[in-house]
């Protein structure tokens, strides 16, 4: 009959135990870090739709930001990417930046996020696994 014995097995468990109470912060930091791609390039757009503009006062870019991940009923980490609150003459920002994005009857669209989806969703994953792995190599050490 064979017989093996298994040495080390302590400190692995140690680490995956680690692991696993770090597991929701480290995943909230990937989410950030992805979320901080795809604003970036959503504010390079707004800036692009927003150029010429006689109307245009720095208030929406201003307003444009990342919510703190939050861990939803599902299990799913999210972070939004969006604007809020007024402009100088008290227009809500999210109205003007969905009349920038969608157009109305007065003016034509100028898409400034969807566009930025798009173009940085591979980059926005590639971003996050690499911060996920990153922290995964710091906790398991």
């Amino acid at each position: 009959m064979a017989k093996m014995a298994v040495k080390g097995t302590e400190e692995l468990a140690l680490k995956y135990s680690r692991l696993g109470q770090n597991s929701v912060e480290i995943c909230k930091k990937a989410v950030m870090a992805g979320a901080g791609v795809v604003c970036d390039e959503v504010r390079n757009n707004l800036r692009k739709a927003l150029r010429g503009s006689e109307y245009s006062t720095g208030d929406l870019e201003k307003s444009l930001g990342i919510t703190p991940p939050d861990v939803d009923r599902k299990g799913n980490i999210n972070a939004k990417i969006g604007v809020e609150g007024y402009d100088s003459k008290g227009v809500p920002n999210a109205l003007k930046a969905r009349a920038l994005e969608s157009g109305t009857s007065k003016q034509k669209k100028k898409p400034f996020v969807r566009p930025a989806v798009r173009a940085t969703k591979d980059k926005a994953q590639k971003e996050m696994e690499k911060v996920f792995d990153e922290e995964v190599e710091k906790t398991m050490k």
